[in-house]
């Protein structure tokens, strides 16, 4: 898979879908989703995500997979309405200031301002050791938007203080996650199953800056700034203000 870095245009742009299902293939074992280090009780993170929780057309998508696979006990279903893609993590909560989000949300607007929106095509169904995900891409729009963000993280708190992320970042969609650890065949072959069920097509126009936490076995969040492509002003950043004022109150 291509990564970040130069976001280079590949000849043939749907050839992730392959990769994808090629990878999650040749997988022996699956692991506990919730067992990942960093996430104690209680802990929040800024993460910058596409929101596709008010998306019908992939929310459909999600349920009618999930349909499919909801009689493996090894799953937890993803909620549709904490559907997402993430693109960058931006710090734990308590070590990041509030005037210090603002900044980050003020820096992306710009450096989004000159990404267009963007088709992207979610599903089909594949996987990962800790995950069952929609394939998305093309990848070269998201791997922009991914360097706009990092560049903003970096021009308010210092490279060094941008979360370490997989030199391959590869868009997802996740639709259920591993509780357990377990022999990989038999969810791909279930998996595979599904895999005839058609993509969906939209348009990207925003990416968020979330508070998220975790409750039990789900992900829930906070938006706190929705960041137009395209786009210049002060509107994004005085919603995140406000939002930021409430820091620590309301719902996810």
């Amino acid at each position: 898979m291509r990564p970040v870095e130069g976001a280079e245009d590949s000849p043939d742009e749907y050839g992730y879908i392959r990769s994808d299902w090629h990878r999650y293939r040749q997988l022996d074992r699956l692991v506990n989703h919730w067992e990942r280090p960093g996430w104690e009780a209680g802990r929040r993170f800024y993460h910058w995500i596409v929101r596709f929780d008010e998306r019908p057309a992939v929310q459909r998508l999600a349920e009618r997979c999930q349909a499919r696979l909801g009689h493996l006990e090894t799953l937890d279903l993803v909620p549709v309405a904490s559907l997402h893609l993430t693109v960058q993590r931006v710090s734990n909560t308590d070590e990041i200031t509030s005037s210090q989000a603002l900044a980050v949300v003020a820096a992306a607007s710009e450096r989004c301002a000159s990404i267009r929106p963007f088709a992207a095509t979610v599903g089909p169904l594949t996987g990962s050791a800790n995950s069952v995900f929609l394939s998305v891409g093309p990848h070269r729009p998201f791997h922009l938007l991914r360097l706009a963000v990092v560049a903003a993280i970096a021009h308010v708190r210092g490279a060094g203080a941008v979360p370490a992320q997989p030199a391959s970042f590869d868009p997802h969609v996740s639709i259920a996650y591993n509780r357990r650890p377990t022999v990989a065949k038999p969810v791909i072959e279930e998996v595979a199953t599904v895999r005839s069920i058609p993509p969906v097509t939209v348009q990207v126009e925003t990416v968020s800056l979330v508070e998220l936490r975790r409750e039990g076995h789900t992900y829930l969040w906070r938006q706190i700034a929705a960041v137009p492509l395209a786009a210049r002003g002060q509107r994004a950043e005085a919603a995140a203000r406000s939002r930021l004022s409430r820091r620590g109150r309301g719902s996810m």
